[in-house]
């Protein structure tokens, strides 16, 4: 029988909580093919040489007749991690297939396979579990397999894609792993929940934009709720990328949660965009629902941001939009409002501070008058991988094709540059932080940090934490030190 090992790599001053897509991935080969022993391994709150030493002792217990395929998930955060984890499989069980997955191999398959093939056999683009699933069954003929890239005569090649999960296979994939939980639940005291993949907005720093929503059905979701809520958990954040794309299945699911919170007592929040909450139905029926708060991406208040952001097209209605229906229907409710903004951004001057300084201070004023509060969740502005942004600077010449194996490998060299992102920035780390680095000697992949532009961030920082009625979120104590002991 062969073997599938499924791994989060370390995450070493990153935020915490294990890969929902790793749990789909062991579920649908279980369901899909019989011939394959599946596992999953938690490294995320590991160190490098406790992750040796782990690996070590699983070579020992892996029958060297059985072919063994070890999955290995990727974020341009963790690909230094990542590819030490192949490393060491390869050093331990050397007939092992090493396999990169996640957005950052998706992104960036081409620069792995140049520079790491002697490691990383097979990267898999995009959804996974099809491709996964014919690779198992057909490996090594990998030309007949979909949705791979691989190097075979010194060449690398990329083949078509596979079909897409329709909604009746993604229904068919449980959410949890042999009923139990593993690893560490999920972000902020939550366990992380997906229903739906895609978004088709096209907004210029994410990857995953410009792609057709596929979504669970109710009865499938609120199936995967009921499993969630047996392991124990109570407070649960549903991670789909754009929570109310729909509105009338946003209505149905919250009619159906509603149902739910009459026999079991739970929370939950969800992560959605601006124009979504324009009707005071939606946000009774979240209320209703136990939706304990919303995350909503704004990203800038100022026009020319919101423009090359790709957010809107007509800033001005955005922001109208935000400040006099959203915002004042939330504070309305028992909802509280989480608000996503980039900081750090390219020609980021005097006037955008004042100008988000300014309408944090009225909101803040409005949220006082509720008796409530609105917390920022800041980002730092960074370019990743796959992203229009990335395709727009690498076609201006601001970088290399492979800038992020060589800024990847210099951050984690920076240990404090990764303690300071993590602890004051979600997707702070990993991304390429275009506003705080010296933009001229990147295209020789020299990386500058400019202090004078993170001391002004953080001063804006510490000055929006002192308005009334705001408060910003500290990402510190969810991020994983060393002191938090061994992953599973």
């Amino acid at each position: 029988m062969k073997k599938l090992i499924l791994v989060q790599p370390p995450l070493l001053g990153l935020l915490d909580g294990f890969s929902f897509g790793l749990i789909s991935l062991a579920n649908y080969i279980v369901l899909n093919n019989k011939n394959v022993e599946v596992d999953l391994l938690d490294f995320s709150r590991m160190s490098f040489s406790e992750v040796e030493n782990r690996i070590s002792e699983i070579s020992n217990d892996v029958d060297g007749s059985n072919l063994s395929f070890i999955g290995i998930t990727t974020t341009t955060a963790t690909y230094q991690a990542a590819l030490f984890v192949a490393k060491t499989f390869k050093k331990f069980l050397p007939k092992s297939v090493i396999i990169f997955g996640g957005p950052h191999a998706t992104a960036d398959y081409g620069t792995i396979l140049k520079y790491h093939r002697d490691i990383v056999d097979v990267i898999i683009i995009g959804e996974g579990e099809k491709s996964l699933n014919y690779l198992l069954q057909n490996y090594p003929k990998l030309e007949l397999i979909p949705g791979i890239a691989y190097v075979r005569n010194n060449r690398i090649h990329k083949n078509f894609p596979p079909p897409l999960l329709t909604q009746e296979e993604l229904d068919s994939i449980p959410v949890v792993f042999k009923n139990k939980s593993i690893g560490t639940p999920g972000k902020f005291n939550h366990i992380t929940y997906v229903s739906s993949r895609g978004c088709f907005y096209k907004c210029s720093f994410c990857a995953v934009g410009n792609n057709k929503i596929r979504s669970k059905s109710i009865k499938a979701f609120i199936r995967d709720i009921e499993s969630l809520l047996k392991l124990g958990f109570k407070r649960i954040a549903i991670e789909d990328n754009f929570f109310v794309h729909s509105l009338q299945r946003a209505k149905d699911i919250c009619k159906a949660l509603i149902e739910l919170k009459k026999k079991r007592n739970f929370t939950w929040d969800c992560q959605t965009r601006v124009e979504s909450l324009i009707h005071e139905d939606i946000v009774d029926l979240l209320e209703a629902a136990g939706c304990e708060a919303v995350y909503i991406g704004v990203e800038s208040f100022n026009f020319d941001h919101l423009i090359y952001l790709n957010k809107t097209k007509n800033p001005e209605y955005y922001i109208k939009v935000l400040l006099e229906k959203v915002i004042p229907n939330l504070m309305d409710s028992k909802i509280e409002c989480y608000l996503n903004l980039q900081f750090g951004l390219p020609n980021e001057t005097t006037y955008h501070v004042e100008n988000t300084i300014s309408i944090l201070e009225s909101i803040g004023h409005m949220a006082l008058n509720k008796g409530k509060f609105i917390t920022i969740f800041p980002q730092l502005h960074v370019i990743y991988p796959g992203t229009p942004l990335f395709y727009q600077e690498l076609k201006n010449g601001l970088f290399p094709e492979d800038i992020f194996e060589y800024f990847t490998k210099w951050e984690m060299d920076h240990q404090p540059v990764i303690a300071w992102l993590g602890e004051h920035f979600a997707h702070g780390a990993g991304g390429l932080p275009i506003g705080i680095l010296d933009k001229k000697r990147l295209k020789d992949r020299v990386f500058d940090l400019q202090t004078d532009k993170i001391l002004a961030i953080s001063y804006t920082l510490k000055k929006i934490s002192r308005l009334p009625g705001i408060k910003v979120f500290n990402y510190g104590d969810y991020i994983v030190s060393e002191l938090m002991g061994k992953g599973g």
